[in-house]
């Protein structure tokens, strides 16, 4: 594998942040980045372990704030996106946070020809329901699918 390194502005664009927040986080070791000349980079390894971190991370299930980002996949991969919207009235309390919880476990361990791809959850336990909403290739938006796929099938079975 190629040892890749991101500059201060690279990152901003990736995490869709501004460069003195991506320098704060460095400063405060959100992010682990290195002093190379005069210019703070971040190794690709280190940028992966942060973009898991805030996908592990988030709320306690009330509402998740943004999208969270996933690293890109080589350029040219994205040229078509798909977005999808999946909304479930949930039959517990604690059955949009095991799904939000199985989703966020996928895309710790996705195919990389997935490319691109976003994940949020809205959770709405007023209403008793959850809407999870996904930005990224066909490919991702298919896997995604199919997981909805299986949990429709098993309460068809039941």
């Amino acid at each position: 594998m190629e040892d890749r390194y991101y500059s201060v502005e690279e990152l901003s664009v990736i995490l869709k942040l501004h460069p003195k927040t991506i320098r704060r986080f460095i400063r405060e070791g959100k992010i682990i980045g290195r002093k190379i000349g005069r210019a703070w980079m971040v190794h690709q390894e280190d940028l992966k372990t942060y973009a898991h971190g805030e996908l592990g991370g988030g709320s306690s299930g009330q509402s998740e704030a943004g999208l969270k980002n996933v690293l890109p996949n080589e350029p040219g991969a994205d040229r078509i996106m798909v977005s999808a919207v999946v909304e479930l009235r949930e039959k517990d309390p604690e059955e949009a946070s095991r799904i939000s919880n199985s989703i966020i476990a996928m895309l710790n361990c996705r195919d990389p020809e997935w490319g691109k791809a976003r994940y949020d959850m809205v959770h709405e336990p007023e209403r008793h329901t959850a809407r999870f909403i996904f930005y990224g290739t066909p490919r991702f938006i298919e896997a995604v699918m199919k997981v909805f796929a299986v949990i429709t099938d098993q309460e068809d079975k039941i």
